[in-house]
């Protein structure tokens, strides 16, 4: 006979959010077509199909600008590569060219030019921003979990402002000025890819920053745990459980077994969790936190002699 109170164990205040995935056990929060319009699909084939030419055939193989410029779009291609696999909630570890592309990627260093340029100091800006969004999609990945689970730290930006470093790249950029043109091409294509992952942080915000959950009170073992809540869960359905345990956060996958009506009013049903395939550091870090937690409420009610 199974111990009734493996999965219900000891109460105990939690921060904790609760997030479906489907059946394959990825994050629902986050559809395509809410991160990226079939509009602006078409708007970044335009860029690309605009700057192709352009770099193609506007310049001359040999030349600086030439290169320059090829150096920022590859590096905007690799932040969309990467952006591209967050959006379908992808490990782009495990995609064949990643290795390549990375080290790739890596050999590109900030561009040099004539002190007296106009618009080195939107080339270098450019340049740093790419990198800054490149650095932060490559530690989403690295800190993933499970290579599923993808936590985006850093708060929405503002988009790239080309204003900051050359006030006039409009007016050349129209008065046919080729360096402007390309550059105002990439400013826009960034800045498109940008404002996706600005989406994509707000839609992935409950799970990423945990100073907003929910404190729940929870009957907690290291085999699940059961909470009142306001309203019903779909029983047998899969959700991962992200609890912040003594100042760590610790992400399981559970699954809804139990659905008793309480006699709260404001938390009319009691859902009873079960934890799906631990790790014993995982069990370990819940059974520890709660046998610390019961001593803590045992030493508090026992009134000491003085």
């Amino acid at each position: 006979m199974s111990n009734a109170r493996r999965f219900f164990r000891y109460d105990v205040t939690l921060p904790m959010h609760l997030e479906p995935v489907d059946r394959y056990g990825y994050y629902l929060g986050a559809e395509r077509k809410k991160l990226f319009s079939a509009k602006e699909e078409e708007q970044l084939r335009e860029y690309n199909a605009q700057l192709s030419g352009w770099l193609d055939k506007g310049f001359d193989a040999s030349s600086h600008a030439m290169y320059v410029f090829y150096v920022l779009n590859h590096r905007i291609d690799f932040m969309w590569w990467l952006l591209e696999h967050l959006i379908e909630s992808n490990d782009s570890r495990l995609a064949n060219e990643y290795k390549f592309r990375s080290r790739e990627d890596a050999k590109f260093s900030p561009p040099s030019s004539k002190k007296s340029s106009t618009i080195a100091p939107l080339i270098l800006g450019l340049y740093e921003r790419i990198d800054g969004y490149i650095d932060e999609l490559q530690q989403v990945v690295k800190t993933s979990i499970n290579g599923k689970i993808f936590i985006y730290l850093e708060n929405p930006q503002p988009l790239f402002d080309d204003k900051t470093y050359v006030t006039n790249l409009d007016k050349l950029a129209q008065s046919g000025v080729l360096p402007a043109k390309v550059l105002r091409l990439l400013v826009d294509k960034l800045n498109l890819q940008g404002l996706v992952l600005n989406r994509l942080k707000e839609a992935h915000r409950e799970i990423s920053h945990s100073g907003e959950w929910i404190n729940y009170r929870v009957n907690l073992s290291a085999g699940g745990f059961s909470f009142l809540s306001t309203s019903p869960f779909e029983l047998f359905s899969i959700m991962d459980v992200f609890m912040k345990i003594d100042d760590e956060v610790l992400v399981c996958r559970g699954k809804i077994l139990s659905q008793i009506e309480s006699d709260e009013q404001l938390y009319p049903y009691r859902i009873g969790v079960e934890f799906n395939l631990l790790t014993v550091e995982q069990e370990q870090q819940i059974t520890l936190f709660e046998q610390r937690k019961e001593l803590r409420d045992a030493m508090q009610s026992v009134a000491l002699p003085y």
